[in-house]
């Protein structure tokens, strides 16, 4: 899949083609609803916990990173759906990174080492919350969603095999075992370099994540025309 069909649409940075690769059954088969998902880097169990007040979840991140809430960046997809958690951190006084697109790319901008963000918060696709705990269990990371559902999406999840629909799912419910991620750049991202047209070849650039061989390295390609 595609994420940020309208970067690519219109050439603009953020938009990645991504894939998760693991042994059948070790995905978690989330269903095309909403999820509340809330990511950190390698934080102590139990540190954050979608029944926690947002205050005590940032306060708590803020506590093991030896910061003030104050230096705590939270990322969160500007969204009307989102405008009561943008209202709170702005009353806590927390720096704020709003994107317009990118749930998968806002999860890996919680880890990534040359990222200032601390926290991502958001109501986001069920799927890319899959995809993108993929990508946290290469990386060391924490997450944990819940599912959204009205009436006929329960329905429907139950008969995909979801039996407790208020469940909260960690990391290691949502992907079990070794898994792979890959996600290559359409055009210019933080995470990488877009598609680049070479006077012979165009040049693709891939982060390329392997959980149990312990990878995590850029590939380019090149792709003769």
């Amino acid at each position: 899949p595609v994420e940020g069909t309208k970067f690519a649409d219109n050439n603009l940075p953020g938009a990645i083609s991504v894939i998760a690769i693991a042994e059948r059954g070790n995905l978690f088969n989330a269903p095309e609803t909403y999820m509340n998902k809330i990511a950190t880097g390698k934080v102590e169990d139990n540190l954050i916990d979608l029944d926690y007040p947002l205050k005590k979840n940032l306060s708590n991140l803020a506590d093991f990173k030896n910061k003030d809430l104050t230096d705590i960046t939270a990322c969160i997809l500007d969204r009307p759906r989102h405008k009561k958690i943008i209202t709170s951190l702005n009353k806590m006084s927390v720096k704020l990174k709003l994107i317009s697109d990118g749930d998968i790319s806002g999860v890996i901008y919680a880890v990534d080492k040359n990222s200032s963000f601390d926290m991502y918060i958001v109501i986001g696709g069920g799927p890319e919350g899959v995809l993108a705990a993929a990508a946290l269990s290469c990386y060391g990371g924490q997450i944990q969603t819940r599912l959204i559902l009205n009436s006929a999406e329960i329905i429907r999840a139950k008969k995909m095999g979801i039996t407790n629909i208020n469940k909260k799912y960690n990391l290691d419910e949502m992907v079990r075992g070794d898994v792979m991620f890959c996600a290559t750049a359409i055009t210019d991202a933080d995470l990488a370099d877009g598609i680049k047209s070479k006077k012979d070849y165009f040049e693709a650039t891939t982060i390329a994540l392997h959980k149990d061989g312990k990878i995590n390295k850029l590939i380019k390609n090149r792709h003769y025309k």
